[in-house]
């Protein structure tokens, strides 16, 4: 492992497949609970259909500069391009406000995770990045499973408009937890957003597979390696506190 435990100051976490499953399965779930608000407010809802375009709104930020989007936008744009017409302003909070549910309900803590946290934190500041367009789930996602207070900051890309692996919500984080991205490991499933983002702003990367994620990126010639991979996120103990 390059660098050496003794010089860092904080461990930086991802959300999704990292502290917590979010992959195929919690996805599905949200499409189904998107699929069903749809049909109440403009009838039958073409689930192939409505697939097809999340998944373009979900990768859309990496082929628009990392621009982040809203859930207002995004809420209309679908019901837009499903049903042809204009959503008005009613409709568009409904559906808001399920994506805000279906989210905050799907995320559930694995066994072990908060009593990995509370040994790491005898030794560790702990710092919260993840990409999602609305932060308001992120958090109220965090107090439903008590990590809430966890870490001393949390970044959503949707709060600063940019999602990793732009540098700006780094930045952000980096900011407020006042060390040096030298001092600090980010813990991420993603090797895109994750590893190449943490990489790039000269942090220690820790790439986690435990779980499989809903976006798949590959290695590319010229990419970052990630310091070290896990494959369970209880192995942090090991590689932290040797």
């Amino acid at each position: 492992m390059p660098f050496t435990t003794g010089k860092i100051k904080a461990l930086c976490f991802d959300f999704g497949n990292t502290l917590i499953e979010f992959g195929p399965k919690q996805v599905a779930r949200q499409y189904s609970v998107l699929e069903r608000t749809l049909t109440e407010l403009f009838g039958s809802c073409d689930a192939a259909r409505l697939k097809i375009i999340r998944d373009r709104q979900i990768a859309a930020p990496l082929n628009n500069s990392c621009r982040e989007s809203t859930l207002e936008s995004l809420c209309s744009e679908l019901i837009h391009e499903i049903y042809g017409v204009t959503p008005e302003k009613s409709h568009v909070d409904t559906l808001v406000q399920t994506r805000y549910e279906s989210f905050v309900n799907v995320v559930k803590l694995p066994d072990g995770v908060l009593s990995l946290l509370n040994k790491l934190s005898g030794r560790y500041c702990f710092g919260f990045l993840s990409n999602y367009p609305c932060g308001r789930s992120i958090r109220d996602s965090l107090k439903k499973i008590g990590l809430l207070n966890v870490f001393k900051t949390i970044v959503v890309s949707g709060d600063v408009g940019y999602v990793k692996p732009h540098a700006r919500p780094f930045e952000t984080m980096l900011s407020q937890l006042d060390f040096s991205p030298s001092e600090c490991v980010y813990i991420g499933d993603n090797w895109v957003a994750d590893v190449q983002g943490s990489k790039k702003m000269g942090m220690n990367s820790i790439f986690t597979t435990q779980y499989v994620p809903y976006e798949i990126f590959k290695p590319a010639k010229g990419d970052f390696s990630p310091d070290a991979r896990i494959n369970h996120l209880d192995e942090l103990e090991r590689l932290m506190l040797p």
